[in-house]
């Protein structure tokens, strides 16, 4: 086997200011996976992660740039379809679909995850679908070169530039469509704006671990022992930042995880409620009527009822 795989992702916050713009960033990640290494890397949400063998079904958009290597995508629309190295995977909702690097090739892949009107105007007009899910690009060191402006902004702090990274992530998309034919007259990108949440780097750093981990049995000791700080301390300056404490922002992951995933799929309550970490369906019930002031199976009626 070659050498370790190489992977950094983060999962961002999903706050209400956000989701009332019509473009929004939930993940950033980067990974380099060598020949013959298991794929995809350990330790995404069970929301993200998949196996080859049973593909996987997402609640939102995501688009994969392959750098370096190739590959094989699959889905229901597309049959099975190589990837080479410049090509763009494009994710959609409620889609099955599957991908993996060549075993012999490995490759290299940066990838966001993003939601919102935006995307689904899109859609209807045409711009994107999922017959069309693998873009050739032209291999442009542009589309890694924004990759690395976004992480650095993610990493600084995702909740204060979210407007700015979901404009500027545009341009990915842009670039991706602009390399096709069929898809030359791709939108513009939008303009770029800021939102301040925090500037506490303690802070920053809590939310990006309860936000990349609330997935798994997560709790305040556990993300003290992953920072240098004792709990009485990041409490409260997570309460004096935020106004809501450690607790309360772990449950709030989990509700905006859930509701993502009730709207946009249809996966079973009970598989939703352990994809974000809790317990089963009678846990989610409880936190949905204390939260939202229905049911889970209620809130996915709504949603199915928009316009």
């Amino acid at each position: 086997m070659s050498e370790s795989t190489e992977s950094f992702f983060l999962y961002l916050p999903i706050v209400k200011e956000n989701l009332l713009w019509d473009l929004y960033l939930t993940g950033i990640g980067f990974a380099q996976i060598p020949p013959s290494t298991p794929y995809p890397p350990p330790g995404h949400p069970e929301t993200y992660d998949f196996r080859w063998k049973d593909g996987r079904v997402l609640p939102e958009y995501q688009v994969l740039y392959i750098s370096e290597g190739g590959g094989i995508f699959e889905s229901i629309q597309t049959g099975a379809v190589p990837v080479k190295a410049g090509d763009f995977i494009l994710l959609f909702p409620s889609v099955w679909h599957r991908y993996k690097p060549n075993e012999r090739t490995g490759w290299k892949e940066h990838w966001i995850s993003w939601n919102g009107e935006y995307l689904y105007r899109l859609f209807k007009r045409g711009f994107i679908n999922p017959e069309n899910a693998v873009l050739t690009g032209n291999g442009s060191n542009q589309i890694v070169d924004i990759h690395s402006y976004l992480w650095n902004i993610a990493k600084d702090d995702a909740s204060e530039n979210s407007h700015q990274m979901a404009a500027c992530a545009m341009q990915i998309l842009t670039i991706a469509l602009r390399s096709n034919e069929k898809n030359r007259s791709s939108p513009s990108d939008p303009q770029c704006h800021e939102t301040i949440v925090s500037k506490d780097e303690l802070v920053i750093k809590t939310i990006q671990l309860i936000w990349s981990q609330a997935h798994r049995d997560m709790n305040v000791n556990s993300l003290v022992e992953q920072l240098p700080v004792t709990r009485r301390t990041l409490e409260r300056r997570f309460k004096k930042a935020l106004g809501h404490s450690i607790g309360r922002e772990i449950t709030l992951c989990r509700i905006e995880r859930a509701k993502h995933m009730l709207g946009e799929t249809n996966l079973p309550i009970e598989h939703v409620a352990l994809a974000v970490g809790l317990s089963g369906a009678d846990r989610l019930a409880k936190v949905f009527r204390a939260y939202e002031n229905c049911s889970p199976g209620q809130y996915r009626k709504k949603q199915t009822l928009r316009p």
